[in-house]
């Protein structure tokens, strides 16, 4: 004869008890524990925290620039270039404009020394010493003496 499974034999056996499951240990206080490791000499494997980079002030300027320009620096050049900025009261688009200026100015000043192949040096001396013959001075064009 044939005997069918019985689908429901699983209800038969007691059913299984449900209980919630216990609480588990609270952690020892953090304070508890830091208090402890003082006290036992034990030190901590936490890495200390780094001191937070000092933050310059935002530099907010209406010039009607609208074209964002970023090139990687050393801090170094950084500091110099927000340190140059600050001292002429110039944002730094200004700033980058100006040093252009006097790069560009430098080398047409270095490709006249070369055509009469004598140092630069030595052009700008020639052509101060020409501005004070004529009677400008030189701090009316902001150089230093």
């Amino acid at each position: 004869m044939n005997e069918r499974v019985d689908p429901f034999a699983i209800l038969k056996d007691p059913l299984p008890s449900f209980t919630t499951k216990p609480k588990p240990d609270q952690p020892v206080a953090k304070e508890t524990m830091e208090r402890i490791a003082e006290e036992n000499n034990f030190p901590s494997r936490q890495a200390a925290k780094a001191p937070k980079a000092e933050r310059r002030k935002p530099r907010t300027h209406r010039t009607g620039r609208n074209q964002q320009f970023n090139a990687k620096a050393t801090s170094e050049t950084i500091q110099r270039i927000y340190k140059s900025a600050d001292e002429r009261h110039v944002p730094l688009g200004e700033l980058l404009k100006q040093g252009m200026d006097a790069l560009e100015a430098v080398n047409i000043l270095q490709k006249l020394a070369d055509k009469r192949d004598m140092p630069l040096e030595d052009l700008v001396k020639l052509a101060l010493g020409a501005l004070e013959r004529a009677g400008v001075s030189a701090m009316k064009h902001g150089e230093a003496s």
